[in-house]
C-alpha cells in the first residue's frame, strides 16, 4: 500500500473539505501503516468517542457559561449566571467552567448542523449542585437544574482545529519522512513520533474534586 499517496490524497481531501467521516479513515490507514501508537489512538478515539479514562486533546475543551436555576417550594425561582472565577479550588473551577465533549467527529459536526438554537447547553452533573449552593446565600432555595452554554460555533471548532493539525502532521510527513525506504523503518518511526508529539498536546481529564475554599455571594430569589 502506497502511503505517501494516501497522504497526498489526505492532504487533498482536507483542503476540498471532504467528509470528516472519509478524512478519519483515510487517516486510520496512515496511522496503521507508520505504526505510531499515539496516532493510532487518537483516530480511533475520534472515530469512536473518548472514554472517561482516555487523555483528550486540548481543543475538546470548552469554555463555557455556567446557569443555575433556583427554586423554593413557594414556587419563586432565579435563573443566575454562577460566578465560577470566585472558586479558589482550581479543580472545582475547571469542573464548573470548561466540558470535554467526548462524542466522535462525525457526531459533533452533526451536532452542529442540526443545532436548532445559536447556544448548545449541557447539563451539569446533579453531584456537582453543592458547589453552586455554596456560592450563595439563599436560604430556603435549592438548585433545581444547572447547564454547561457555549456557542454552536464551538462545536465546529472542534472539528476543523482536529483537521488543522492533522494537515500540519501530513505536511511534514511529506517533508520530513523519507520515503525511499519503508514507511515502517526505525528511522521514519521515530522522525513520525516525534512530527506527531509536536503536533499533538493531550491533557488528562481529572473529575475528582477536592476541599476548596469559596466566596458565598448573596442571591435575589424573586417570583417570576
Amino acid at each position: 500500500m502506497d502511503t505517501k499517496k494516501i497522504v497526498n490524497s489526505l492532504i487533498e481531501d482536507i483542503t476540498n473539505d471532504a467528509a470528516i467521516s472519509h478524512i478519519l479513515l483515510e487517516a486510520q490507514i496512515i496511522a496503521y501503516n507508520i505504526g505510531d501508537e499515539k496516532l493510532c489512538k487518537l483516530i480511533k478515539c475520534e472515530q469512536q468517542g473518548y472514554s472517561s479514562n482516555d487523555e483528550k486533546p486540548d481543543y475538546r475543551k470548552l469554555k463555557t457559561m455556567l446557569k443555575a436555576t433556583f427554586a423554593n417550594n413557594l414556587g419563586n425561582i432565579q435563573v443566575v449566571n454562577v460566578p465560577c472565577e470566585t472558586i479558589n479550588d482550581s479543580r472545582i473551577r475547571d469542573l464548573l467552567t470548561f466540558v470535554y465533549l467526548t462524542e466522535p467527529l462525525v457526531q459533533i459536526e452533526n451536532m452542529y448542523k442540526n443545532a436548532e438554537s445559536p447556544m448548545v447547553e449541557v447539563q451539569l452533573p446533579v453531584f456537582a449542585y453543592p458547589i453552586i449552593i455554596s456560592l450563595y446565600k439563599c436560604d430556603g432555595f435549592s438548585v433545581y437544574s444547572a447547564h454547561h452554554s457555549f456557542p454552536k460555533e464551538s462545536l465546529l471548532t472542534v472539528v476543523e482545529t482536529f483537521k488543522a493539525q492533522l494537515l500540519d502532521i501530513l505536511l511534514q510527513f511529506n517533508d520530513k519522512l523519507d520515503w525511499n525506504i519503508d514507511i515502517s523503518s526505525a528511522k521514519n518511526k521515530n522522525m513520525a513520533k516525534t512530527i506527531i508529539n509536536n503536533v499533538y498536546h493531550v491533557n488528562t481529564v481529572v473529575a475528582n474534586m477536592g476541599d476548596g475554599n469559596v466566596e458565598t455571594q448573596d442571591i435575589n430569589c424573586s417570583s417570576q
